[in-house]
């Protein structure tokens, strides 16, 4: 059976039922889940795990985006035999409809839910985190908006990069402050040389804005995430509405260029990982480490 015959065959399958299973799985392949679930590992869970995902994801991303323009490859829609649905989750590159391989939806998630799965390491979620991958991934054929080897090829790319990312990551924790400043600076304007489509220099942007802001709040405000629910539950909200803000209302300020696409994202990255938690400080729903009470503090209160 090939490519064309297995979309045929899954496409048939289509009924309301399975297109609302279908509809919720493709919405957390979307940019719109991956911007609540990585903010909220980073302001409500663990400031170093939260960045490192980020990075990792978003390096996971630009990878898929220079391999789709690269490739240029047409997705099956308009196949006869095949219906394809839920266009609109598709029609987010600026290569539509040349920008099938590899898979989003399959590397996004799959980096995303491997990394997280890693970072956890308990059975059960390694388990959730391969079903759920597959899922989407399948939900991606069963949609007729990707073909086979796109989901194979993302699900292996993001097994591939999760892979060096784990092996690396460690040597560069242990980086002296500049050789990090220099990264953080550096990388993200070699990725933009290296890839200067509208999609590379916005990536480049974002992870130049995270870069710096990591390490500015690293060494300015040095955010502690409370371990009161309801804290956490305002910082997210207070920061979710900064991201929405520049990153959607900044697009009726600024022209209709690449070069502010690429300020605009390194916005949201420099809110996200420093403006954000120092505004959390701020309106005092988070600590910082100078205003806790040291070990001999707290003896002495007791």
């Amino acid at each position: 059976m090939n490519q064309t015959e297995i979309l045929v065959t899954m496409t048939e399958l289509q009924n309301p039922f399975l297109n609302f299973i279908a509809l919720i799985l493709t919405f957390l392949g979307n940019e719109e889940f991956y911007m609540i679930i990585l903010p909220l590992v980073y302001w409500c869970i663990s400031k170093t795990a939260g960045f490192r995902l980020f990075y990792i994801f978003l390096m996971s991303i630009y990878i898929n985006a220079f391999f789709k323009i690269h490739f240029a490859v047409k997705r099956p829609i308009d196949i006869e035999g095949v219906n394809s649905i839920f266009l609109e989750s598709a029609k987010v590159g600026s290569h539509y409809p040349y920008d099938s391989f590899p898979s989003g939806h399959a590397q996004g998630s799959a980096t995303l839910f491997g990394y997280l799965a890693y970072m956890i390491n308990k059975r059960a979620f390694w388990i959730f985190a391969i079903t759920i991958v597959l899922l989407i991934s399948t939900s991606r054929l069963y949609s007729g908006l990707h073909w086979p080897t796109d989901v194979m090829v993302g699900i292996s790319l993001a097994v591939i990069i999760l892979t060096v990312a784990i092996a690396i990551e460690k040597r560069i924790s242990r980086l002296t402050t500049k050789i990090k400043w220099l990264l953080a600076i550096v990388f993200p304007i070699v990725l933009m040389i290296v890839f200067p489509e509208e999609e590379g220099i916005k990536y480049a942007g974002f992870l130049l804005g995270a870069g710096v802001g990591y390490l500015l709040e690293a060494e300015t405000n040095r955010m502690v995430i409370s371990k009161q629910i309801w804290r956490k539950a305002v910082a997210f909200v207070v920061g979710i509405v900064g991201l929405v803000a520049i990153q959607s209302g900044l697009k009726f300020v600024f022209p209709d260029a690449v070069l502010f696409d690429f300020i605009r994202y390194g916005l949201v990255g420099l809110w996200g990982l420093y403006i954000a938690p120092v505004v959390f400080v701020l309106l005092k729903l988070y600590q910082t480490e100078r205003t806790l009470p040291t070990p001999k503090d707290r003896s002495i209160s007791g």
